[in-house]
Parts: C-alpha cells; structure tokens; sequence
C-alpha cells in the first residue's frame, strides 16, 4: 500500500505540472454574459460551467504549484490568476442566482462563491510570502465584500443553508471557518463568535447523516461535504490546540466507514441517489480519516481520484490530496519502522477487505459482495430522501466490475432537474429504477411514500415491505424477497401483491447494455461477464425497450428497460406473486 500511495502521489505532482506547462502562456476563457445567461434561458448549466470551472483549474494548479513548489514561474503566473478571479462579476453559478428578482445578485455566498473564497484566503496566506502586497489585499478585499461581509453582518440564519442538514452547510459553513481562521487572527473576538456560529450550525449537518453514518445523497456527496466539514474541523483542531475536535464524536466515526461500504472489491461503487458507480475517492480526506479512525479502509489506489478526476478543481481537496497522503505516509512508515524494530514486521493493516455482507439499518441499505468481486445491493427507505430518486425496493447487480443491473444515480442537473420535472426524467423516476410498475403507474415522490418494513438475515436475504411508496389505497400488501449467494452469485428476487380488484403488475430491470431473448430468458452480456434473467411468472413475453438518460456529464446513453407482466393468480384477481433469478453465464 505504501508504494501505491508514493505512485499516487508522484502522478498526482506530475499531473499537475504537466497543466502548468500547458497553461503557462494561455489565458484563462472568458465566462462571458452570453454563457451566464443560458441557464436562465434553457436551463442549461454545463456550458457556463465548464468555463467557471476551467478557471479553477487554473486556480488550483498554480495555487498548488506556488505552495508545494514555490518556483517563480508559477508565482508570477498565479498573480494573473488571482487578478483574473477577482475580476468576475459573480462568483456563484447561474443556477444559484436570481438575477429577475435580486439586484444584489453579484454577492451571493453558494457554494462555489465559498469555495473560491476558501481557495484565495488558503493562497495568500501560504504562499503569502512570495505574492506582491498590492495583489495580496486585493485578493482579502475581495473574500470579504463577496463572501465574509454578507455573512458575518447577516442575522442567522444565512440564506437556507445555514443550519442545514445537508452537504450546503458542511461546504460553504466549513469554507467561511477556515477562510476565518486563515484572515481574521487579529480579530480574535470576532472569530470566536464566528467559529461558534459555524460549529452550532455544523451539528445540524451531521445530524443530517442516518444514525449508521449513510449519507442519503449518495457516496458523491459524502465527499464532498464531508471532505469540506473534515477540512474545517483538522483545521478548527489546530487553531483551538486540540481543544475542539469536531470528529471526536461517534457520530462522526460512522460517517467516516460509510465510504468503504460503497466500494466492491472491484472498485465498482453504489449508485444509489445521486452518486455515480464508478465513483472515484478523496485520497487525501481517506488517507485523513485512516489516520484519526484505525478501521477505516483504503479502497483500491487504482479507483482514487487523480487531479484530473475532479472536474470543479476544488483548491480545498487539490492541496490536502497531497498534504494529507504525504502526512499519513510518514506516520505509516514511522509505524513500519517501530514494528520492525520490534520483530513485529511492517505490513501495513490497511488495503485489507471490507466486511463481505454489510447493512446500514438506519438508511435500509443490504449490501453484500460477490465472489467475482461485484455483488448486490438493494434499498427500502422513502421517496422523500435528499437528492431523492423514487427507488423504494430498487437493487443492483453486479459480476467483477460490470454493473448488469443498473443504478443510473445522478443525471445531468439542468432547472428541470431540480423543479416540478424532476420525475420525468428516466434516472430519477421509478421507470430508471428495478421496481415493480403496478398499473402503469410508478412510486410516488414525498417521504409518506416508502417503505414500512426492512427486515435483513445479514447472509444475503432481505425482505421489504413497500406498499406505501405507489400511493394508491388499492395496495393492501407488496412485499420483495432478496435472497443472494456470494460464492454462486445467484440472486432470486420475489414479490408479492395483494390489491382490491384486478391491479396489473410489470416487473422492471433496468441495464445499460443491449439484451437479448433466447428460449423464453434474457441474456445481459456486458464485456467479461453475463448473466441471464430468468422466471416462469410472466403472463406473455418479455419487452425490451430502449430509452435515453443523460448523465451527469451531459452525455446521452443507452439504457434498456425489461419488463414483463406478471400474470393473476387463477381464482383471485388481486393476487400476483413472480419469482425470478438472476443467473452469472460464462461468455
């Protein structure tokens, strides 16, 4: 583990390097009016985007290349960068503005205006030294009118993220802190009011988390609002001499675990909301919280998230990627040392295999691993989760490294996304998602709308009672039955629906690669591995339908939806059992 994680970080460096010479005689593009505006005009965000977070790119690179290296070459190019932030018209992004109805929109602390802040104040005071004295107090009278001031002179709660249980206050909460702390050191009374507003409004974030440490939004969220609440409170430790320590709590001990139970062994990881299954970890914060928490595990090097993976370029996570691998390192190697000296020899604990069945009771999450190095996993919770897809019962398979069937997680986050249309796109509505479709109609969205049983055996089974997420009065009883083997990589899914009258039941599966029909089953190939689904509860054949999903990257894909009707059963029309298996194939 050790050698990987010197690997990591010398391609890490190098990487970042390599944009330096790059970028080094370019400009930073112009996010320009016309670019600004399409959002207001079509909802579409990634355009504008993608020009703010190439500046930031621009930001991190030379920001880190100034601290880590100190050359004069990318000081001198950085004090252009520094100018050319501060001379945005707005720091927040289009989607977060309201420029119809507020003439103050320009100063508008969201996240990314947080973030910027964080990174100038982080710049300045760590490379401080080498930076001009004009350029410096630019830089601090700029964190202050579009992010410090606003706050600090605002009555709590600020805007509605302040006291939020969600990854809004952790971000922009934990940005002002360390901004505070960084700048505010010759106003100690000041900073001590802020800090404690900031703590007050940050335990309403972890109270946000489910009990067994599960953040609802999906593992994606878990890194980034928790990377930034972790960064505040090592900071925060620091400042306060290891008086406050914000990740003493239990609580905070859980949310840390919460990661490796989203990695199989594969790499693959859980979808479910809006995460993603090639989700790609902090290794700085992972390597952070190993260091504060011995049963935290390392998830694969080879899926951790080099500079490139993060397309915002967060200066927060860019520079603590390396600091903080570089600090775990040394005291891993001071271990292997000692142990050695002792006779006890130096492998390192850590790279070891999470648990093989896993269960977050709290968020009703199963999760179990393969022997192939996939698995399965299924959820009951509600429709009214953060970040919330309408997924009561959905689960998710996988052989080696392909996910057969699928999670889509987040698409791509336009207005509609996030507006009165947000369930009639495919990956956050019922149809995008592994559940039954009782009379054509899917889940409903709202948190009285899920699941009033989880019950698991922690061997594999699983039984969810979800009636209540269809809404419908007819419903007296649906119930799934999960039952998987880790060695054969079996899964047998059945349900049962008891209704008032005659309630027509589809099976849904859900897959990203093309299907076929063979002898009354369907084959799902992917590149190494397949499988095959199989049932002899259908009422006719099975139909494949092939529909678009935009991904979160804005890129249109396949997704194909199985279904098939599950027939009455003979003498009482309100009761349709289906019992079906999903077989791993050789190719």
């Amino acid at each position: 583990m050790q050698e990987e994680l010197r690997t990591f970080l010398d391609q890490y460096m190098d990487c970042i390097r390599k944009n330096a010479a790059e970028m080094m005689d370019k400009a930073m593009p112009e996010a320009d009016e016309e670019l600004f505006s399409l959002f207001e005009k079509t909802g579409n965000r990634l355009r504008y985007e993608e020009v703010y977070f190439y500046r930031r790119k621009y930001l991190a690179v030379f920001g880190c290349l100034a601290i880590l290296d100190g050359d004069e070459k990318y000081v001198t190019k950085l004090v252009e960068v520094l100018k050319g932030i501060c001379s945005e018209e707005c720091w927040a992004l289009p989607a977060h503005v309201h420029r119809d109805t507020d003439p103050g929109w320009r100063i508008c602390v969201d996240l990314f205006a947080s973030e910027t802040g964080q990174a100038l104040a982080e710049i300045i005071s760590l490379a401080g030294d080498r930076l001009p004295e004009d350029v410096k107090q630019l830089v601090r009278e700029n964190i202050f009118r579009r992010v410090m001031d606003p706050f600090l002179e605002s009555t709590p709660p600020y805007r509605p993220w302040e006291g939020a249980d969600h990854n809004w206050n952790a971000v922009c909460g934990g940005n002002i802190g360390c901004i505070g702390m960084y700048l505010m050191q010759d106003e100690p009374e000041k900073l001590n009011a802020l800090l404690e507003r900031l703590q007050a409004s940050l335990t309403h974030y972890i109270d946000g988390f489910a009990e067994d440490g599960a953040c609802m939004e999906g593992l994606d969220y878990f890194s980034y609002g928790f990377g930034y609440y972790v960064g505040f409170a090592e900071m925060l430790l620091r400042h306060t001499n290891g008086k406050t320590d914000l990740l003493a709590q239990e609580k905070c001990h859980k949310i840390a675990l919460f990661q490796q139970k989203c990695y199989f062994p594969s790499g693959r990881t859980l979808s479910f909301s809006d995460g993603s299954s090639h989700g790609n970890y902090q290794m700085g914060l992972t390597c952070y919280l190993a260091t504060r928490y011995p049963d935290v595990v390392i998830p694969p090097v080879s899926v951790a998230r080099g500079f490139e993976g993060d397309s915002c370029f967060r200066f927060m996570c860019n520079l603590r990627d390396v600091l903080w691998t570089r600090d775990y390192l040394k005291k891993e190697e001071k271990k292997q040392a000692a142990s050695e000296g002792d006779g006890a020899g130096g492998k390192s604990e850590n790279g070891k295999n999470a648990e093989a069945v896993m269960v977050l009771p709290a968020a009703q999450w199963n999760i179990i691993h393969g022997k192939s190095g996939g698995g399965m996993a299924c959820k009951g919770g509600h429709n009214g989760e953060p970040h919330n897809h309408n997924d009561v019962g959905s689960f998710l398979y996988l052989l080696g490294d392909e996910m057969l069937l699928t999670d889509l997680g987040a698409g791509e986050y336009t207005k509609q996304y996030f507006g009165p249309e947000r369930y009639q796109i495919l990956c956050n509505s019922s149809f995008g998602h592994s559940v039954p479709i009782l009379d054509g109609e899917g889940q409903k969205a709202g948190a009285e709308y899920g699941c009033s049983s989880f019950a698991v055996d922690e061997k594999g089974g699983c039984e969810i009672h979800f009636a209540g997420a269809y809404g419908d009065s007819r419903i007296k009883e649906l119930v799934r039955n999960f039952s998987y083997d880790p060695e054969t990589e079996v899964l047998e899914i059945s349900d049962e629906l008891e209704a008032e009258g005659d309630m027509p039941l589809w099976e849904n599966l859900v897959t990203q690669y093309r299907p076929e029909i063979r002898n009354g089953q369907v084959w799902i190939t992917g590149e190494k591995y397949a499988c095959r689904v199989e049932t002899q509860d259908a009422a006719g054949g099975f139909l494949v339908e092939e529909k678009k999903n935009s991904s979160h990257k804005g890129i249109l894909e396949n997704v194909y939806c199985i279904s098939w009707e599950v027939p009455a059963e003979s003498g009482n029309r309100g009761i349709r059992r289906c019992r079906f298996r999903i077989v791993p194939e050789t190719k």
